[in-house]
């Protein structure tokens, strides 16, 4: 494992060890954000935003937690007593969920995670990026597709980032009539650990209309106030 690729992870590892709430900093576009604090990635039922916590009240079955982190929501579950497999790439984060006692922790890519079934599958803190780029976004949802039981449903989070984008283009920072609005190139950096990746924000009627030709119902669970929104797609 190579550290310097992974930020976030060693973020949540060192948060875990030590309780030093250090910043992890990110970019978007090479636009800087807010830094994000590890501590996000442990809050607990009571502190979770609203669309995490309707979107734990829509788990049935045996559920994975897709990119599970900290393993906030794992948590939560397994508490409720749902069979859970918290997975998530990043060594780190996974060394963390084990000492917090998940009892299904696994180290993968989704995309060469296979052979097991669910009823639930959640893609949660906008979980739908994972797929990188318009063009991947019906494979991405094809593969997460197989990996449902008769009757299963992905329960996501995305947000259309048209009105961010808009305002960026009248600045002349941005050109969207290059690609997808919605796709984004990620930078995360956590001392001196730095990690670059493609990312989309995928907006309801893309989303909608992907999931259709997957041959999953698209239904609209909630939406938050920044612009973000929770869906469920249904075998």
């Amino acid at each position: 494992m190579n550290d310097k690729k992974d930020p976030m992870g060693l973020a949540i590892f060192e948060f875990f060890k030590s309780g030093r709430d250090k910043p992890i900093h990110n970019w978007i576009d090479n636009e800087e954000e807010e830094p994000m604090l590890p501590s996000l990635f442990f809050r607990n039922e009571l502190l979770l935003p609203e669309l995490e916590k309707t979107a734990l009240d829509h788990a049935r079955g045996r559920v994975l937690d897709v990119g599970a982190g900290a393993g906030r929501h794992s948590i939560i579950l397994q508490e409720r007593g749902f069979e859970v497999v918290s997975l998530d790439a990043s060594f780190h984060s996974c060394e963390v969920m084990k000492a917090r006692e998940l009892k299904n922790v696994i180290c993968s890519d989704i995309f060469s995670f296979r052979g097991e079934k669910f009823d639930t599958i959640l893609l949660l803190m906008n979980g739908f990026g994972i797929a990188g780029n318009e063009q991947r976004l019906p494979f991405f949802i094809q593969h997460i597709k197989s990996l449902l039981n008769p009757g299963g449903a992905i329960v996501g989070e995305s947000t259309d980032i048209l009105y961010t984008i808009e305002n960026q283009a009248r600045s002349h920072s941005i050109d969207i009539s290059k690609r997808y609005y919605g796709e984004v190139e990620f930078k995360l950096q956590y001392n001196d650990q730095l990690s670059e990746f493609p990312w989309i924000y995928a907006d309801e009627n893309l989303l909608e209309t992907i999931s259709n030709q997957c041959g999953l119902k698209f239904t609209m669970l909630d939406r938050g106030d920044r612009y973000n929104y929770l869906c469920k797609l249904e075998n």
